[in-house]
């Protein structure tokens, strides 16, 4: 009866640690036990500090499944290939983005995948999932530092700058009250007195000035006035002018064309007589001299008469008288 018991016992405590094997095995191993379906998808990280397989998956905070295999991506070496498997039915869309988070300071590593926004399309499986960079602790301080660095600096300028401001107000201070000093002042005093002076001297001239430049602007007015006139009288004749070119334009047009033709046969003509006197020139030049020789003859003839006027009526001309010989 004892062995019995024993038997029972040893089977009971075979059970609970079948029991409790296999709830390690799904629970924190991620054995699908019993064949749910799942969704693979990759993303890739520059870091994927506590990431491995077996490390959890959250949507939304949510458990949705685990990581495959985190490994060196073979295509480019500068990156880590991350394969995840999900639920069969997660939403992540094509706005989803994945980053490598954990819950709270001391809590493990796991892969987090946002859940994007209600219009953003489904992302179906197999596809890649856009990666958000970790930011790292040394990363984190580093640029604390330089941000620290930058506001000493910047503190320090600061303090410069207000040293040299607060230098040039008591220049600005100083210079202020030697302004306003009492010499200053009184000398300062003695010219607006002087100043007030000057207006009471003047002020018949001014009045008597500024009178004669209102009656000479009450003359200009006419003359203004005159010369408004004139100016739209000029438009008009203008107008005028430009309405009567309007109207006659084609017969001043063709005035123009008959004064073009009269001018091109004047040309022609004036060409047609510089050809005929060079071709006439010897025939005019032997004329000319026929006149030349007919006008002396003539001339001498004339004197003939005058000297001598029975010449025409004798027959027979009278011999010449010689000079003495003297013998």
């Amino acid at each position: 009866m004892a062995s019995r018991n024993e038997e029972i016992k040893v089977g009971v405590v075979l059970a609970v640690g079948a029991v409790l094997l296999l709830a390690a095995l799904v629970f924190v191993g991620g054995v699908n036990l019993f064949r749910q379906k799942k969704a693979d998808y990759t993303t890739y990280f520059k870091f994927a500090g506590g990431l491995e397989a077996g490390s959890l998956v959250r949507f939304g905070g949510l458990k949705v499944g685990t990581v495959q295999a985190a490994r060196i991506d073979p295509q480019d070496l500068t990156r880590i290939r991350v394969t995840l498997a999900v639920k069969a039915g997660t939403p992540i869309r094509t706005n989803s983005k994945a980053r490598i988070s954990s819950l709270g300071f001391l809590g493990e590593n796991y892969l987090e995948v946002s859940p994007g926004t209600r219009d953003a399309a489904l992302l179906p499986a197999g596809s890649e999932i856009p990666s958000v960079e970790m930011i790292q602790m040394p990363d984190l301080f580093s640029n604390v530092n330089n941000t620290t660095v930058s506001g000493n600096k910047l503190l320090n300028d600061l303090d410069d700058r207000v040293l040299t401001l607060s230098d040039n107000l008591n220049e600005l201070i100083k210079e202020m009250d030697e302004v306003v000093s009492p010499q200053n002042r009184e000398h300062l005093n003695s010219l607006l007195a002087n100043a007030d002076g000057m207006l009471k001297d003047d002020r018949p001239h001014v009045d008597k000035t500024l009178s004669n430049l209102e009656t000479a602007s009450g003359k200009l007015t006419p003359t203004i006035d005159n010369l408004n006139a004139t100016v739209s009288k000029t438009s008009n004749l203008a107008e005028h002018l430009d309405a009567v070119v309007a109207e006659n334009r084609q017969d001043l047009h063709t005035t123009l064309l008959r004064l073009e033709t009269s001018l091109a046969d004047a040309q022609k003509l004036i060409a047609n007589l510089d050809d005929t006197l060079d071709g006439n020139r010897g025939n005019l030049d032997e004329t000319l001299e026929n006149l030349r020789v007919t006008s002396q003859n003539l001339k001498q003839f004339s004197d003939t008469l005058k000297q001598r006027p029975y010449s025409l009526v004798r027959i027979k001309a009278e011999k010449d008288r010689l000079p003495p010989t003297g013998k």
